[in-house]
């Protein structure tokens, strides 16, 4: 009798947890996806800077808040192709720019921000581009754009490399058509989005400045 009860008493309460987490689950899950977001693009900044990555819902989102007047100039980063024999196949990251801002019918002038070690591979190496091309040109605040469920960590990485400049850094999310805040987990990519940045904020959060742990070169 004994040996029931000590197999049904944890049995019984793993059941009502999973119970409880699936009764919660539209509140828990939203409210951890919550953790890795920030907003807080304001307008007049000196430029828009569109971070690489997914740039088919950067770039857009980066034109509407330059068409709303968050800043008169819109940058591009400049990243390392994975294979360069094959990259001038596709559009790099300005040429693409540059064609949505021709399919969105506006008249941007995009740029790109000039690498100081031949394409970026990280965030930090975009935000330390972008210190190094802001203090040349003078900024003294900018936007970074990138998606909604990499905002917190991207702003982050960018407080660490301007800390000791007087350039404001603020972020704005770009949201996409398959997952958002209040449904990720329904998704494979939702699920690897936040999944990927429960691993990756905090060894970002963790480090002095660019993490060391995996070689970017």
């Amino acid at each position: 009798m004994k040996i029931i009860r000590l197999f049904f008493w944890p049995f019984g309460v793993f059941v009502v947890i999973i119970l409880l987490f699936y009764l919660a689950h539209p509140i828990v899950l939203p409210g951890y996806a919550w953790l890795f977001q920030k907003q807080n693009a304001t307008k007049g900044a000196d430029a828009i800077i569109c971070l690489s990555g997914g740039r088919t819902t950067r770039v857009p989102e980066s034109l509407r808040l330059w068409n709303q007047n968050y800043a008169k100039q819109l940058f591009v980063t400049d990243e390392k192709p994975l294979n360069r024999e094959f990259s001038k196949i596709e559009l790099n990251n300005l040429q693409f720019a540059q064609e949505v801002a021709k399919k969105m019918k506006l008249d941007a002038d995009w740029k790109i921000v000039p690498s100081l070690s031949g394409g970026s591979t990280s965030t930090f190496d975009e935000a330390e581009d972008c210190l190094a091309y802001g203090t040349k040109m003078k900024w003294k605040r900018i936007i970074i754009v990138t998606d909604e469920f990499h905002t917190r960590r991207a702003h982050h990485a960018f407080e660490k490399i301007f800390g000791d400049s007087k350039i404001q850094v603020e972020v704005a999310g770009a949201s996409n058509e398959i997952f958002s805040i209040e449904d990720w987990w329904k998704s494979d990519r939702g699920i690897m989005a936040y999944f990927g940045e429960t691993v990756k904020f905090p060894v970002y959060f963790f480090a002095g400045r660019e993490p060391r742990i995996v070689r970017n070169d």
